[in-house]
């Protein structure tokens, strides 16, 4: 009697035992998933970051050849990049498709099927390119019915015409570099644009100003280099997807079967970022024009404090783009927790990024206003904007990190309807209420801009945790609403 209780207690804390080092060694997992997220977070992000700012420091290069060369040639390119940027910008978000849906498939190990996606999207991205291209060419007609004076609309068509010719190789080379980030090789889409840059500076030294033999073409010069090394950048992506890299994995050279619902795939998930970008891009241009009814010094300030929280922006999209990549691959794997790692390691990470930069937007304001204008009277009201770009870079970082994952998760309508009801129906009418009711001028605009940004960041959370509670209960058989 008394061994077999002894027997029944030494099973027991045997049982216990076991328990323990079960939960430790599942515990241990966890945290090794967590860790190897980070770091693939990382891996993923700062290439990507760094391509991004490369083509950020390409228009900054292009503006400030064009700006010494003259006045009125930078009020061309201004014009015409505004209209070129805006359809290039949808056309990419129309392109979104490509990298989620390679992700998707690399997750599974379907290699081939990764291929197929990009042979899928090139067509796609050349018909979306030539038909901006077609609708650019006409560009002096474009121009009037924007309501330019007769000079300035002559010389900014020009401009557009030549940004229009570079359309289609520009969308070539997002779409093969998005199919490179999608199977976790975003090392030569940044390589690329790193020699696009050294380029651009040669280039534009050339043609802007009219040097090794030819002539001095100012803007018009500035969109010939642009359009040249989009030309160049679509040709040396070609060669690393098509002949260099793992094209035989891939399947990059096989022909797709023709299936009219793996193309709708590509275009459902693009519809729903073109229209973020387009909702998100059009009610910034709207408060560009409300900010100039405030006065012309207003209006700079806004410009300066937009262009710094833009830089950060780039920073969150990197961030954004990473974990959208981990995301799909971890949808195809078909695994709730490396969803949610993949999620909130992606927040954590971008949080962490932007609470840096805010700390530096409250330690040196100044030091940013005076890299923008020697003017002291708008650096005055420049400062206090920066100041607040610190809360404006954390929310607007979050929401972008946050609709990234969701698109990653294949979850398209929501998260454009959150976004678009945050633009449109609280950040506009709060811009009315706070500027011009309660005469809080320029920084009333960037009060509504950080609510804005808030809501959209609360509401994008919040969708992320209800998608991965109903993917723990319905599992993923049930087809993703898009």
């Amino acid at each position: 009697m008394r061994s077999e209780l002894y027997l029944k207690s030494d099973l027991k804390e045997k049982g216990r035992s076991l328990l323990s080092q079960r939960e430790e060694r599942e515990n241990r997992v966890f945290k090794l998933k967590i860790l190897r997220c980070f770091k693939e977070t990382w891996k993923l992000a700062i290439p990507v970051v760094i391509a991004r700012l490369g083509a950020v420091g390409m228009a900054l290069v292009d503006t400030v050849f064009v700006g010494r060369y003259s006045t009125q040639d930078l009020a061309y390119q201004s014009i015409a990049g505004t209209l070129h940027t805006l359809f290039l910008s949808v056309a990419m978000g129309l392109l979104q498709g490509t990298i989620v849906l390679t992700a998707n498939a690399f997750g599974q190990s379907k290699y081939r099927e990764c291929g197929m996606v990009l042979r899928r999207s090139i067509p796609y991205a050349l018909l979306i390119g030539f038909i901006l291209m077609v609708m650019c060419l006409p560009s002096e007609f474009v121009m009037n019915l924007l309501g330019q004076p007769e000079d300035v609309a002559q010389g900014s068509a020009k401009v557009l015409s030549v940004y229009a010719l570079g359309m289609p190789f520009a969308l070539l080379f997002f779409v093969m570099s998005s199919f490179l980030e999608g199977t976790k090789r975003p090392l030569p889409g940044m390589v690329m644009i790193l020699l696009a840059n050294v380029i651009n500076i040669f280039a534009n030294y050339a043609f802007v100003y009219g040097h090794y033999g030819f002539p001095a073409m100012g803007a018009v010069g500035s969109a010939v280099a642009t359009t040249l090394i989009r030309v160049i950048l679509a040709v040396g992506m070609f060669i690393i997807v098509f002949c260099i890299d793992e094209n035989d994995l891939y399947g990059v050279w096989v022909k797709p079967e023709k299936n009219k619902a793996e193309n709708k795939k590509i275009r459902d998930v693009g519809y729903g970022a073109a229209a973020t970008i387009g909702v998100e891009e059009g009610s910034y241009s709207v408060v560009n024009i409300m900010a100039g009814w405030l006065g012309a010094m207003a209006l700079g300030a806004y410009t300066i404090m937009l262009n710094v929280s833009t830089n950060v922006f780039v920073l969150a999209s990197g961030v954004g783009t990473a974990s959208a990549v981990l995301m799909g691959i971890a949808k195809g794997k078909k695994s709730v927790l490396e969803m949610k790692i993949v999620g909130y390691t992606g927040l954590i990470f971008n949080l962490a990024i932007m609470l840096l930069c805010s700390v530096f937007f409250l330690v040196c304001p100044e030091f940013i206003a005076s890299i923008y204008t020697k003017d002291p009277e708008l650096a005055k009201m420049t400062v206090p904007l920066v100041m607040i770009c610190s809360l404006l870079c954390i929310f607007d970082g979050t929401q972008q990190v946050m609709v990234n994952i969701l698109r990653g998760a294949v979850d398209i309508l929501v998260p454009t309807v959150c976004q678009g009801a945050a633009f449109i129906f609280i950040m506009l009418p709060l811009i009315w209420l706070f500027s011009f009711k309660w005469d809080h001028g320029v920084m009333g605009m960037t009060y509504a801009m950080i609510v804005a940004c808030a809501c959209a960041a609360v509401f994008l959370i919040i969708r992320f945790v209800l998608i991965c509670r109903r993917y723990e209960k319905e599992g993923f058989d049930r087809r993703t609403s898009v």
